[in-house]
């Protein structure tokens, strides 16, 4: 069983690899492997690796309220790479995307529950 702190660490490590991962492979599908047109380009990036670029800051400097509210932003992406899944041509990046949202979720979670546990425990010595 692993002690809290190391859970605290997992989970943002989690987050991480899950946040960068659905950066990267969101950019690298729509510019690189699968362009769109020209005149949706801009659209496209903005509107799905926008959102990601709020929660930046507080992921990585580990704030907990940054973490807590994260988890929606996932869940918005996990209904993105179910979107993707019902094509058959975007099956590849739908997939990844429910993936990658998954481990971005799962890492805000833990972060988040034992963040606040330990937290709680400074604040209130027994």
């Amino acid at each position: 069983m692993m002690s809290p702190p190391q859970l605290i660490k997992l989970g943002h490590n989690l987050t991480l690899l899950g946040y960068f991962s659905l950066m990267t492979g969101l950019f690298a599908w729509h510019l690189l492997i699968e362009p769109a047109a020209a005149h949706l380009m801009s659209i496209i990036i903005f509107l799905q690796l926008g959102p990601l670029m709020f929660p930046l800051r507080g992921l990585l400097n580990g704030k907990l309220y940054t973490h807590a509210w994260s988890m929606y932003l996932a869940i918005f992406y996990f209904i993105i790479g179910v979107w993707y899944t019902g094509s058959s041509e975007d099956l590849m990046i739908g997939l990844y995307v429910i993936f990658t949202s998954l481990m971005f979720f799962t890492g805000c979670v833990l972060y988040t529950r034992f963040m606040g546990k330990q937290l709680k425990a400074q604040e209130n010595p027994e």
